[in-house]
Protein backbone atom coordinates (compact mmCIF):
# COMPACT_ATOMS: atom_id res chain seq x y z
CA UNK A 1 0.00 0.00 0.00
CA UNK A 2 1.44 3.35 -1.04
CA UNK A 3 1.06 6.40 1.11
CA UNK A 4 0.23 9.40 -1.01
CA UNK A 5 2.24 12.53 -0.24
CA UNK A 6 0.14 14.88 1.79
CA UNK A 7 -0.08 18.44 0.53
CA UNK A 8 0.21 20.71 3.57
CA UNK A 9 -2.85 22.84 4.22
CA UNK A 10 -0.79 25.81 5.35
CA UNK A 11 2.16 27.02 3.30
CA UNK A 12 5.24 28.26 5.18
CA UNK A 13 5.45 32.04 4.95
CA UNK A 14 8.76 31.89 3.01
CA UNK A 15 7.13 29.85 0.20
CA UNK A 16 3.80 31.65 0.20
CA UNK A 17 4.62 34.24 -2.49
CA UNK A 18 5.79 31.50 -4.89
CA UNK A 19 2.66 29.48 -4.10
CA UNK A 20 0.43 32.47 -4.92
CA UNK A 21 2.33 33.12 -8.16
CA UNK A 22 1.83 29.51 -9.21
CA UNK A 23 -1.94 29.49 -8.67
CA UNK A 24 -3.93 28.82 -11.81
CA UNK A 25 -6.18 31.79 -12.59
CA UNK A 26 -9.16 29.48 -13.22
CA UNK A 27 -8.98 28.24 -9.64
CA UNK A 28 -10.04 31.68 -8.41
CA UNK A 29 -13.62 31.13 -9.62
CA UNK A 30 -14.98 30.02 -6.20
CA UNK A 31 -13.65 33.26 -4.69
CA UNK A 32 -14.99 35.34 -7.59
CA UNK A 33 -18.37 33.60 -7.20
CA UNK A 34 -18.38 34.52 -3.49
CA UNK A 35 -17.59 38.14 -4.35
CA UNK A 36 -20.47 38.29 -6.86
CA UNK A 37 -22.88 36.60 -4.45
CA UNK A 38 -22.01 38.94 -1.57
CA UNK A 39 -22.20 42.04 -3.78
CA UNK A 40 -25.62 40.99 -5.07
CA UNK A 41 -27.02 40.18 -1.61
CA UNK A 42 -25.69 43.42 -0.10
CA UNK A 43 -27.10 45.40 -3.04
CA UNK A 44 -30.51 43.75 -2.59
CA UNK A 45 -30.46 44.44 1.17
CA UNK A 46 -29.64 48.08 0.52
CA UNK A 47 -32.22 48.55 -2.26
CA UNK A 48 -35.08 46.28 -1.13
CA UNK A 49 -34.73 46.52 2.66
CA UNK A 50 -33.27 50.02 2.65
CA UNK A 51 -30.49 48.90 5.02
CA UNK A 52 -26.88 50.00 4.82
CA UNK A 53 -25.78 48.75 8.26
CA UNK A 54 -25.99 44.96 8.07
CA UNK A 55 -24.72 44.34 11.61
CA UNK A 56 -28.18 43.62 13.09
CA UNK A 57 -29.39 41.52 10.15
CA UNK A 58 -28.88 37.75 10.10
CA UNK A 59 -26.92 36.14 7.27
CA UNK A 60 -30.08 34.15 6.56
CA UNK A 61 -32.09 37.37 6.05
CA UNK A 62 -29.35 38.61 3.73
CA UNK A 63 -29.57 35.36 1.77
CA UNK A 64 -26.03 34.44 2.79
CA UNK A 65 -26.68 31.35 4.92
CA UNK A 66 -23.64 29.09 4.96
CA UNK A 67 -21.39 31.72 3.37
CA UNK A 68 -18.69 31.21 6.00
CA UNK A 69 -18.45 27.50 5.14
CA UNK A 70 -18.04 28.30 1.43
CA UNK A 71 -15.56 31.06 2.28
CA UNK A 72 -13.40 28.73 4.38
CA UNK A 73 -13.66 26.04 1.72
CA UNK A 74 -12.54 28.40 -1.08
CA UNK A 75 -9.67 29.92 0.95
CA UNK A 76 -8.39 26.55 2.22
CA UNK A 77 -8.62 24.81 -1.17
CA UNK A 78 -6.40 27.52 -2.65
CA UNK A 79 -4.21 27.36 0.47
CA UNK A 80 -4.30 31.13 0.92
CA UNK A 81 -3.41 30.96 4.61
CA UNK A 82 0.35 31.07 5.23
CA UNK A 83 1.89 29.40 8.25
CA UNK A 84 3.38 31.98 10.63
CA UNK A 85 2.96 33.22 14.19
CA UNK A 86 -0.33 34.99 13.57
CA UNK A 87 -0.78 36.06 17.20
CA UNK A 88 2.32 38.26 16.92
CA UNK A 89 0.80 39.84 13.80
CA UNK A 90 -2.77 40.23 15.14
CA UNK A 91 -2.50 43.98 15.83
CA UNK A 92 -1.15 44.61 12.33
CA UNK A 93 -4.12 42.77 10.79
CA UNK A 94 -6.67 44.49 13.02
CA UNK A 95 -5.54 47.84 11.66
CA UNK A 96 -7.18 46.91 8.35
CA UNK A 97 -10.57 46.11 9.94
CA UNK A 98 -11.26 49.82 10.37
CA UNK A 99 -9.69 50.81 7.02
CA UNK A 100 -10.39 47.95 4.59
CA UNK A 101 -9.57 50.05 1.51
CA UNK A 102 -5.91 49.87 2.54
CA UNK A 103 -6.05 46.18 1.57
CA UNK A 104 -5.89 47.08 -2.13
CA UNK A 105 -2.27 48.22 -1.96
CA UNK A 106 -1.02 45.05 -0.25
CA UNK A 107 0.98 42.17 -1.70
CA UNK A 108 -0.36 38.61 -1.60
CA UNK A 109 1.81 37.64 1.38
CA UNK A 110 0.41 40.44 3.54
CA UNK A 111 -3.14 39.66 2.35
CA UNK A 112 -2.51 36.03 3.27
CA UNK A 113 -1.47 37.14 6.75
CA UNK A 114 -4.62 39.27 7.14
CA UNK A 115 -6.74 36.31 5.95
CA UNK A 116 -5.04 33.95 8.39
CA UNK A 117 -5.57 36.32 11.34
CA UNK A 118 -9.20 36.89 10.32
CA UNK A 119 -9.97 33.17 10.14
CA UNK A 120 -8.02 32.32 13.30
CA UNK A 121 -9.49 35.24 15.27
CA UNK A 122 -12.69 33.30 15.81
CA UNK A 123 -10.78 31.45 18.52
CA UNK A 124 -10.23 34.78 20.28
CA UNK A 125 -13.48 36.62 19.64
CA UNK A 126 -15.96 33.77 19.26
CA UNK A 127 -17.91 32.32 16.33
CA UNK A 128 -19.84 35.55 15.62
CA UNK A 129 -16.61 37.36 14.71
CA UNK A 130 -16.32 36.09 11.13
CA UNK A 131 -20.03 36.73 10.59
CA UNK A 132 -19.59 40.34 11.74
CA UNK A 133 -16.69 40.78 9.29
CA UNK A 134 -18.85 39.37 6.49
CA UNK A 135 -21.72 41.73 7.34
CA UNK A 136 -19.53 44.84 7.58
CA UNK A 137 -18.18 43.95 4.09
CA UNK A 138 -14.59 43.53 5.30
CA UNK A 139 -14.50 39.97 3.93
CA UNK A 140 -15.85 41.19 0.58
CA UNK A 141 -13.13 43.86 0.36
CA UNK A 142 -10.48 41.33 1.41
CA UNK A 143 -11.55 38.83 -1.27
CA UNK A 144 -11.53 41.56 -3.93
CA UNK A 145 -8.05 42.66 -2.81
CA UNK A 146 -6.80 39.04 -2.96
CA UNK A 147 -8.14 38.58 -6.51
CA UNK A 148 -6.69 41.97 -7.51
CA UNK A 149 -3.28 41.07 -6.06
CA UNK A 150 -3.25 37.61 -7.69
CA UNK A 151 -4.22 39.16 -11.04
CA UNK A 152 -1.31 41.61 -10.67
CA UNK A 153 0.93 38.54 -10.15
CA UNK A 154 -0.43 36.92 -13.32
CA UNK A 155 -0.02 40.08 -15.35
CA UNK A 156 3.56 40.65 -14.18
CA UNK A 157 4.29 36.94 -14.76
CA UNK A 158 2.92 37.15 -18.29
CA UNK A 159 4.93 40.29 -18.99
CA UNK A 160 8.10 38.56 -17.77
CA UNK A 161 7.32 35.51 -19.92
CA UNK A 162 6.82 37.76 -22.97
CA UNK A 163 10.12 39.52 -22.33
CA UNK A 164 11.89 36.15 -22.09
CA UNK A 165 10.35 34.87 -25.36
Amino acid sequence: MMIKDQIPLFIPLGSFSDHCSSLDKGKLMPIIDLIHEMELKFYKAEKVLGITDMSEISLQTLGLSGIHVRLLDAILKLRLVPLFDWMLWKNDAERYYSEPNLLYGLDTVTLGKVTTVLLRSQTLYGPAFLESKIKDKFVLTLLKAIVHSLEQNYNSGQNQAEILD
